[in-house]
Parts: C-alpha cells; sequence; structure tokens
C-alpha cells in the first residue's frame, strides 16, 4: 500500500477566481500603514507552503527596477488582499459620501465634501500620511467605498454600477520623461533625502558630475560640512533629483490657504497659509510635517509640483 502523500488532494486549498494565477487584485502593503491606500497587484501563483495563505504578486504601477525596468515579486498574507472591483459607471456623489480617490497609483479611503460647480468633487483624504489633506478630483478618479468582508463587498456592487470599460488611471512615467531627467554637470537642481520621510525638504544644489545607472555627484548650496570649510557633497539618484522650480512672482502677499514651500533649515518645505498676519509681511504655516510656524514673504513660494517632465500647480486646498 503506497504512503499518503504530505497533503490529501482534498485538503489542498481551492481558491477562489479573484486568487488565482493572472487576476487582478488590491493590496494594502502593511508598510505603508492600515491608513495607507489600495495598490493594484497581479496574483501569481500560492506560495508554498500552500496551507500558509501567502501569495505571490506583482504590483502594476509600484516598485519597478529603476535599471532593468521590472517589478519584483512580492509575498503577501491572505488579510492584505481583496479583488479589484471592476470599474464603475461615473455617478453622482452627495455631500458627505464615503468615497475611494484614485491618487499616486492608489485607492485610498476619503469624503465627498463639496461637488464643485465645474462638476469636480472637493475630496477629503481619511489617512493622516496623505498631503494636502483636501483634493479636487473628477469623476472618473472616485468610486463609492466599499469594505471586502467574508468574500464580499459592503455595501454590494451591484450590476447596474458595473462599466463597460475600466476607468483611466493615473499614468506611469513613459520613457520620455526619464530621459528627460537627465543632468548636465553644474546644472541648478534641487534634491531630496529619504531620511526626511514622505514630508520631504527640497534642498538646492548643483550637478557635479554624473557617475552611471542616472546618478550623479551633487553639492548641496545651502548645507555646510560641520568645520564650515565648504559645502556637503553627495551621490543621489533622478528619483531624489529635480530641476529647480521657475519663479513665480508675488508682488503684494499670499492669501489664505496659498499652498507654498516654506524655506527652513537650508530646505524647502511644503505648507499651507493658514493665517496672514496685520502687517501682512508675515504668514502662519501649516507645514506637511504637522507643525505651524511663522514666516517671512521672503521666506515663501508658491509651491509647484514637478510631475512627468514638467512644473504643475497643484490641486485646490481648503
Amino acid at each position: 500500500m503506497s504512503k499518503r502523500s504530505k497533503y490529501d488532494l482534498d485538503s489542498i486549498p481551492q481558491d477562489p477566481p479573484y486568487l488565482q494565477p493572472g487576476a487582478l487584485v488590491e493590496i494594502q502593503p502593511p508598510e505603508f500603514g492600515y491608513e495607507g491606500p489600495w495598490h493594484i497587484a497581479t496574483i501569481v501563483q500560492r506560495a508554498t507552503p500552500i496551507h500558509s495563505n501567502r501569495f505571490v504578486v506583482r504590483f502594476t504601477h509600484l516598485f519597478q527596477d529603476e535599471k532593468t525596468g521590472n517589478r519584483p515579486l512580492r509575498m503577501f498574507n491572505l488579510g492584505d488582499i481583496r479583488p479589484h472591483p471592476p470599474p464603475q459607471r461615473p455617478r453622482k456623489f452627495k455631500n458627505g459620501d464615503h468615497a475611494d480617490a484614485y491618487h499616486n497609483n492608489g485607492w485610498w479611503d476619503g469624503v465627498i465634501v463639496q461637488e464643485l460647480k465645474n462638476g469636480n468633487y472637493l475630496f477629503r483624504f481619511n489617512s493622516d500620511n496623505q498631503w494636502p489633506k483636501f483634493v479636487e478630483f473628477g469623476v472618473n478618479k472616485l468610486r463609492l467605498h466599499r469594505t471586502w468582508f467574508n468574500g464580499n463587498w459592503i455595501p454590494p456592487l451591484e450590476a447596474s454600477e458595473i462599466a463597460v470599460e475600466e476607468v483611466q488611471r493615473e499614468e506611469e512615467p513613459t520613457k520620455k520623461t526619464m530621459e528627460m531627467e537627465e543632468y548636465n554637470e553644474r546644472a541648478l537642481v534641487e534634491v531630496a533625502n529619504d531620511e526626511d520621510g514622505p514630508n520631504r525638504a527640497w534642498y538646492a544644489a548643483i550637478i557635479v558630475t554624473p557617475v552611471g545607472n542616472k546618478r550623479y555627484l551633487i553639492q548641496y548650496t545651502t548645507m555646510r560640512t560641520d568645520d564650515n570649510s565648504g559645502f556637503f557633497g553627495k551621490v543621489m539618484d533622478t528619483l531624489h533629483i529635480r530641476p529647480r522650480p521657475p519663479d513665480i512672482e508675488v508682488p503684494d502677499q499670499f492669501v489664505m490657504l496659498d499652498q507654498v514651500d516654506a524655506f527652513y533649515k537650508g530646505g524647502w518645505w511644503k505648507g499651507v497659509i493658514i493665517k496672514v498676519l496685520s502687517d501682512d509681511s508675515k504668514y502662519h504655516v501649516y507645514l506637511a510635517t504637522h507643525e505651524e510656524m511663522e514666516f517671512k514673504h521672503s521666506e515663501l513660494r508658491l509651491h509647484q509640483d514637478w510631475i512627468d517632465g514638467k512644473w504643475t500647480k497643484p490641486s485646490p486646498v481648503i
């Protein structure tokens, strides 16, 4: 009589369709915190041992290797995975609706604050890790919030809500964009440090020389060495380098809720004007680091974002 296999065939987990290889799912990576967004990924296979309830996946928009362009395989527990709901028809939202917004390649939990005159909606993020807290979205970047519980969506997803074609997603940087992120020697740039966290500052620097693999030796122009003999130098990749933003003149004064960068400790930190002082030359700024500080007019500039190789003004904040 032959020996029984380690696992009886009847005991092998029978995964539902959304966990089959090739299926699209949404994953909330634990390292992003429980308030983080849900990111789209593809199931590659069930991990071994087969009873571990872990799955190997590949994200569609995250963790791309800069050198090869490949996206590594990652492993997640079943509790971090849910189906990717089918695309839904554009819908009208009401103030106070619990919704998700597609932002920075993920679906974020939040609330509809107001329908705007242009047909877009003002959305408030529930996560404290997202800045700015209020962003304007078109209806094609919004969906009603649902929770995946015991194999069902709550509230249920009705057939009448499902769209024929998937809504357009935010695009990944193109090859052309990557090629634009090349810098000549002596180019004036700004650089950011990972150790500053997601609300990092940008520091003025100069490109000294390229060192290969889209990495450059840079020299800061506002941060000096400990002995004050010169400026710090460092090798950085293009993910942490951007051109210096163009000057936008503010001849009179900033106004309430202007999104600004504040010059502090040698770098530019993003924030929003929350109070204009009586002499019109000083302001209280709420920084993305959740600090409130006072700045002079000369220490502020209008905030701009470097996206897909061009400078853009951010969405409005209230």
